[in-house]
C-alpha cells in the first residue's frame, strides 16, 4: 500500500487546543506552587511532621509522571477527550476531598491516588494533541502552551496566600479544587482534525501463519500457540509504546529531558532557601521566585521569536541555553547581594524557559508518526519524573551533609553541562549518519547543533491513513 503523508493546516482548531494546553499548564503547575504555600498550614492542622505532608505533595507530583505511560496507552483505546474529561474530574475531586478530610491517610489517598492519577490523564495527553495540528508552527504553539507554567506559578502562589488569610487553608484548597474543574472545559476543546492519520497494524506474521501448509496438526498447533504469544507480546509492546526505546534519537532527547528535570526541580525547591542562607530577608527572598518566573517567560518568548524568524537552529539554541544555566547554577551560592540574586534567578529562569521549549521541539521532530507522539511524551515524562526524584534526594543529602547549598548547585550545574555533551554526541551521530548515506530519513529530521538553519523545516514522517 502506498504511504500517505499527512497535511498540516498549521492552526485552525489547533489554536483552541493550544488554549486547552495553556489552561492545563496554568492550573496544574500553578496548583503545585499553591500546595507549597499550603503545606505548612496543613502540617499544623493535621498535627503531623512537615516531612509527612511534604512527602504526600512529592508523591502527588511523582504519580503524575509514573502514570503517564499508562495514560498514553489508554488514550487510543478510550479516546483522548474522554480520558482528559475523566482525569480532569478526578483532579478536581481529589483537591476537594483534600480540603474536607481530617484524616492524613485520606489526604494522601486524595492527593496522590485520585488527584495524581487525574493529572497524569490530562497534562501530557492534552499536549500530544498539538502534533495533529502543527508542524512548521509547532515552536509557536509550544511557546503559547508553556507560558501557562510561569504565569500560573507567579499568580496562583500569591493568590493562594490571600485565600488562606481570608478563608483558611481548607477554604483555599476548596477554591483551588473548584478552579481545577475548569480543566473539564479545556478537555471539551480537544478534538482531532477530520483528516487524522494513524499507523495500520502489522498483520504480516498472522497472515504468514494462516498461509502455512502444515504437514501435521500438532506442528500447526505449536506454531499457532507461538503466534498467539508473539501477537500478545506485540500487542502489549505496541499499546505501551515501547518501540520508542529502540530509537537512538528518542534516548538522547529523553536523557536531555531527564537531566533538565533534575536542575529544574532543584531551582524551584532551593532558590529561596539559598537566598536566605546568603543573608537575604524573607521578604527579599520571596522576590526570587518572581524573578525566576519573569525570566522563564522571557526565555520562552526569546526562543520562540528566534526560531520563528529562523535565526538559530534548535540544537544551537539548546546548547547556548543550558550553557548559560550551568554558569548561573555555579554562581548561585556565591552571589550574595540582593540585586545579584535577582539577576541570577532571572538568567537561570530564562535559560530554563529556552531549554524546555527546545526539548519539546526536538521531541516533536523524532521519527515517529503523530499517533505515537502521546507515547513519546508519556515515556519522557516517566523518565524525567524518576530522574527528578533521584536528583531531589541526592541534592537534599548533599545539602545536609555539607551544611550549605554549594555542592547542591554544583550538581545542578553538572547536569546542565551533561546536556551539552548529549547534544555533541547527537551532532556527531547525525554527522556520521548523513556522511555515510545520502538517504533522507529520521536521521536528518533535525538540524545539526552547529548548522545555522531553520529548526522548523521538518520532514513529514509517512504514516498510513486511518482505516477505522
Amino acid at each position: 500500500m502506498a504511504t500517505v503523508s499527512p497535511s498540516y493546516r498549521e492552526g485552525g482548531w489547533g489554536w483552541a487546543v493550544v488554549l486547552a494546553c495553556f489552561m492545563t499548564e496554568f492550573i496544574i503547575c500553578g496548583n503545585l506552587k499553591a500546595l507549597g504555600v499550603l503545606i505548612t498550614y496543613m502540617k499544623e492542622d493535621f498535627g503531623t511532621e512537615l516531612w509527612v505532608v511534604g512527602s504526600i505533595v512529592s508523591l502527588h507530583y511523582a504519580v503524575q509522571s509514573i502514570m503517564c505511560p499508562l495514560a498514553a496507552a489508554l488514550a487510543p483505546k478510550f479516546g483522548v477527550r474522554s480520558l482528559v474529561l475523566v482525569g480532569s474530574a478526578l483532579y478536581g475531586v481529589g483537591l476537594v476531598v483534600s480540603a474536607l478530610t481530617h484524616s492524613i491517610a485520606i489526604l494522601a489517598l486524595a492527593l496522590v491516588v485520585i488527584a495524581g492519577t487525574g493529572v497524569a490523564s490530562v497534562l501530557e495527553i492534552t499536549h500530544a494533541e498539538l502534533a495533529y495540528y502543527f508542524r512548521e508552527k509547532y515552536p509557536l504553539a509550544a511557546f503559547l502552551t508553556f507560558t501557562g507554567t510561569p504565569v500560573g506559578m507567579m499568580l496562583l502562589g500569591p493568590i493562594t496566600q490571600v485565600l488562606v488569610d481570608t478563608y483558611g487553608w481548607r477554604g483555599a484548597m476548596l477554591l483551588l479544587g473548584g478552579v481545577s474543574f475548569h480543566l473539564v472545559v479545556a478537555g471539551m476543546l480537544i478534538r482531532r482534525p477530520p483528516n487524522s492519520y494513524q499507523a495500520v497494524p502489522d498483520h504480516e506474521e498472522q497472515l504468514t501463519i494462516d498461509g502455512i501448509d502444515s504437514p501435521g496438526k500438532f506442528k500447526q498447533e505449536v506454531k499457532l500457540n507461538k503466534s498467539k504469544i508473539s501477537n500478545l507480546w506485540n500487542s502489549v509492546f505496541s499499546a505501551l509504546g515501547l518501540e520508542v526505546f529502540v530509537s537512538a534519537e528518542f534516548m538522547i532527547v529523553a536523557t536531555i529531558r531527564m537531566l533538565y528535570s533534575i536542575g529544574y526541580g532543584g531551582v524551584v525547591v532551593y532558590i529561596v532557601p539559598n537566598g536566605l542562607a546568603l543573608g537575604l530577608s524573607a521578604k527579599e527572598a520571596s522576590f526570587l521566585t518572581t524573578a525566576w518566573g519573569v525570566g522563564n517567560l522571557a526565555g520562552l518568548i526569546l526562543l520562540a521569536s528566534a526560531m520563528h524568524v529562523k535565526l538559530v537552529s534548535v540544537r544551537r539554541a539548546e546548547g547556548i541555553a543550558v550553557s548559560v544555566i550551568a554558569v548561573g547554577f555555579a554562581l548561585e551560592p556565591f552571589v550574595s547581594p540582593f540585586v545579584g540574586q535577582i539577576l541570577t534567578a532571572f538568567v537561570v529562569g530564562a535559560g530554563l524557559g529556552c531549554a524546555i521549549e527546545g526539548i519539546f521541539v526536538m521531541t516533536r521532530c523524532l521519527p515517529f508518526g503523530d499517533d505515537k507522539f502521546v507515547s513519546v511524551l508519556g515515556w519522557q515524562t516517566f523518565l524525567s519524573g524518576v530522574a527528578a526524584a533521584i536528583g531531589d534526594t541526592l541534592s537534599g543529602w548533599l545539602s545536609d551533609a555539607t551544611g550549605s547549598f554549594h555542592a547542591t548547585f554544583f550538581l545542578y550545574s553538572a547536569t546542565m553541562a551533561a546536556i551539552v555533551l548529549c547534544l555533541l554526541v547527537d551532532a556527531i551521530r547525525i554527522s556520521s549518519t548523513t556522511g555515510s548515506s545520502k538517504q533522507r530519513g529520521p536521521a536528518v529530521l533535525m538540524p545539526s547543533l552547529f548548522k545555522k538553519d531553520s529548526s522548523t523545516s521538518f520532514e513529514r514522517v509517512p504514516i498510513q491513513p486511518n482505516t477505522n
